[in-house]
């Protein structure tokens, strides 16, 4: 083997020593802690399920908005193909969420839904209060 081919495997022998023995960039704290517990950290938008398993505290929430005939707002999991839809569980009650702010809002027979939406709130025993 010629001097030059040795000195080549030599230099990617070391760069491979380095790159692999050097460490990652430093996470913060909070997402470190959100990673190990499994917890979401405070700023994360949870799917509808991760909200009731969190079950209590402010809370992003990310889902579909559905307005039944009795006029309870309800953020859903997902919307059913069947019209007027029905709301997909698992889903929360929303409290103090104008209809207005509903964005892609169609009605029918007396039933109000839109487009996804992230609401963000309090939330307790399945209720998720609008801030």
């Amino acid at each position: 083997m010629s001097t030059a081919r040795i000195n080549v495997v030599i230099a990617i022998g070391a760069l491979t020593v380095l790159f692999g023995c050097a460490t990652p960039a430093a996470e913060s704290d909070d997402s470190r802690a959100s990673a190990i517990s499994g917890s979401p950290g405070p700023g994360d938008v949870l799917t509808v399920q991760e909200a009731i398993d969190v079950g209590a505290g402010q809370v992003r929430v990310r889902g579909y908005v559905l307005v039944t005939r009795d006029e309870v707002t309800h953020l859903c999991t997902g919307l059913a193909g069947s019209y007027p839809p029905q709301c997909g569980s698992p889903a929360l009650v929303v409290q103090g969420l104008a209809v207005d702010l509903i964005p892609h809002r169609e009605s029918a027979e007396g039933i109000v839904w839109g487009g996804e939406i992230t609401v963000q709130g309090s939330l307790s025993a399945g209720v998720l209060s609008v801030t």
